[in-house]
């Protein structure tokens, strides 16, 4: 709406050019000097129109972006309270003082709100996965520990992927979670070895990190445990001790 606002005064400031043209063109001079100065008035006039328009869409767009953050932030805490399956869209409505309508607004359903969490963490896997330098034992171990990063920063959300079995129902969420896991798996696998135990080596080291992080207890030492992680991640990939610095 703001936006079809603006467009509609800079048509008016347009129409307005134009006439006045067609009349300095066409009157005498003494009424030219008077339209001039009109044209300068809507000229500054549609300028100022069109920044106020622009600032309002601005504001409103910024306003969009803030309301989707705390529904997102609101559905990462009903997801872990009551699992991903329990949690109907008319709680969260309810607990961010919404109506149904209003999330309908940003959020069709919660397959919406699971792609949303989850593009962030597919598009930091892929960005990891295609950063240079990553073959060899040291860009594996660098890897290992980008990813640990990931569910480290976002193990509530991954936590809640990982433990309900409908949430790849839909075939949205199966392709972005395939699509990244496969590059992760793919870039961490070993040369040289047969497929089956190539890949079983990956999981393994992926497995040990989720295990380690999406586990953790509140007093644990978060940095021994990260440490810990890595280590026995970089052991699952034969990368040895190292991958703990």
């Amino acid at each position: 709406m703001l936006r079809h606002r603006a467009l509609a005064a800079r048509h008016v400031v347009l129409i307005e050019y134009l006439l006045q043209a067609y009349f300095v063109l066409t009157c005498r001079p003494t009424s030219r000097s008077l339209l001039y100065a009109r044209t300068l008035e809507g000229g500054a006039r549609g300028r100022r129109i069109g920044r106020e328009e622009g600032a309002a869409v601005a504001t409103a767009q910024r306003e969009r972006e803030d309301t989707r953050a705390r529904i997102l932030a609101e559905a990462v805490e009903l997801f872990s309270e009551k699992g991903f399956s329990a949690t109907t869209t008319r709680e969260l409505a309810e607990r961010m003082g919404f109506t149904k309508a209003a999330l309908y607004y940003h959020f069709h359903t919660k397959d919406d709100l699971l792609i949303a969490l989850l593009e962030p963490i597919a598009a930091r896997i892929t960005e990891l996965t295609a950063a240079p330098g990553r073959a060899g034992d040291a860009g594996r171990r660098d890897l290992l520990a980008g990813y640990a990063e990931v569910v480290r920063e976002q193990h509530r959300v991954i936590r809640v992927l990982s433990q309900d079995p409908m949430i790849g129902r839909d075939p949205r969420v199966a392709a972005i979670a395939h699509t990244a896991y496969e590059r992760l798996i793919e870039a961490l696998r070993l040369p040289g070895s047969d497929p089956v135990t190539a890949q079983t080596r990956v999981r393994a080291a992926l497995g040990a990190i989720h295990a380690a992080l999406l586990t953790a207890l509140p007093e644990d030492d978060a940095a021994l445990v990260f440490a810990a992680a890595l280590a026995a991640a970089g052991g699952a990939l034969g990368l040895g001790e190292a991958a703990a610095g």
